[in-house]
């Protein structure tokens, strides 16, 4: 089996600053979820001191992790003609991932503002500038002739342009014989896409990622498996913070404990790592038990650390 691994995401710089409770409330943010904004907006929170600006999005952290890893990988996203932009082409690609785009965009990139609250969680507010803007022509054929899996994340379908290319995507990995993965992304946007991503789940997906209250919100209630059982082909994986994870697949499920830290530092890209390590796992042969694992293990290695990329040594 190749090992290549295809994702299609926003593609965002990272701006992550601590703040207090305080802040959220004053600011009407709910703690722990993904809000976006408007450029204004991101011309105030830019004031705030940042720790630290690092490439991210949820497919693109994926992706970079997976390139790490020793995965033939690549990303399609959309920059601008900016720093902003140049940052993340460079940072994905330092990993080893390919960066396909069918060109820069005269819209700004996106960029994202990671809160950061005492309790280590994570609260973001986005400008999605340009990165929305991922469109048909973006999306090549060839770049699937060798793919083993596609992955998505859900924010992608807040834009109407970007579901064309999406489904366009999802037609051609049917065709390729590439497994199609899917991550829910927030409880948010499960909320505003509910109908699209039951189809999804239904009809096209071979893999879902969903966090607990993702999962909630998809099915209404904690009856999980009523919703993956639809779909025979489907390995559907719920993770649980430090309650572990389930794992859903033909009607059965088995539950694994989470890793244990030493210290939570920031929540930010837990769930992408965790994807990371299950693909990872999947593509090379191992079962689904050990595959968990491993998204288990790179999960609680990322919670440790400011960020949700990956420095090389930290994987191993």
């Amino acid at each position: 089996m190749t090992k290549k691994i295809l994702g299609i995401g926003n593609a965002i710089v990272d701006i992550l600053c601590k703040v207090d409770d305080n802040f959220l409330s004053e600011h009407k943010l709910v703690k722990g979820s993904m809000s976006l904004i408007d450029e204004a907006t991101a011309e105030k929170l830019s004031k705030l001191k940042s720790e630290k600006i690092t490439s991210g999005g949820s497919a693109g952290n994926t992706i970079a992790a997976l390139a790490q890893l020793g995965c033939t990988s690549g990303f399609i996203g959309k920059v601008g003609h900016d720093d902003f932009g140049s940052k993340f082409i460079s940072e994905i690609e330092k990993t080893g991932a390919k960066f396909f785009s069918n060109s820069k965009h005269e819209k700004p990139s996106a960029k994202s503002f990671i809160l950061i609250t005492p309790d280590a969680q994570r609260t973001m507010c986005t400008f999605l500038g340009c990165a929305s803007e991922v469109d048909e022509n973006d999306i090549s054929e060839k770049a699937f002739e060798d793919a083993s899996i596609l992955y998505l994340e859900g924010y992608l379908w807040d834009a109407p342009n970007t579901i064309l290319a999406l489904k366009k995507a999802i037609n051609l990995a049917k065709k390729n014989g590439t497994k199609i993965a899917f991550s829910l992304s927030d409880a948010f946007c499960v909320a505003r896409h509910k109908t699209d991503f039951l189809s999804l789940i239904e009809n096209d997906l071979d893999i879902l990622f969903a966090n607990e209250h993702e999962a909630r919100e998809l099915s209404g209630n904690e009856n999980f498996a009523e919703i993956f059982s639809k779909n025979k082909n489907l390995i559907a994986i719920v993770t649980k913070s430090e309650k572990g994870c389930s794992v859903f697949e033909n009607g059965n499920f088995f539950e694994l404990p989470a890793e244990k830290i030493e210290k939570l530092v920031d929540t930010t890209g837990a769930g992408d790592a965790f994807a990371a390590g299950f693909l990872h796992g999947l593509v090379n042969g191992h079962d689904l038990k050990k595959s968990t694992q491993s998204g288990n293990i790179l999960a609680a290695k990322i919670i440790q650390k400011f960020g949700a990329r990956f420095e090389e040594k930290e994987l191993f």
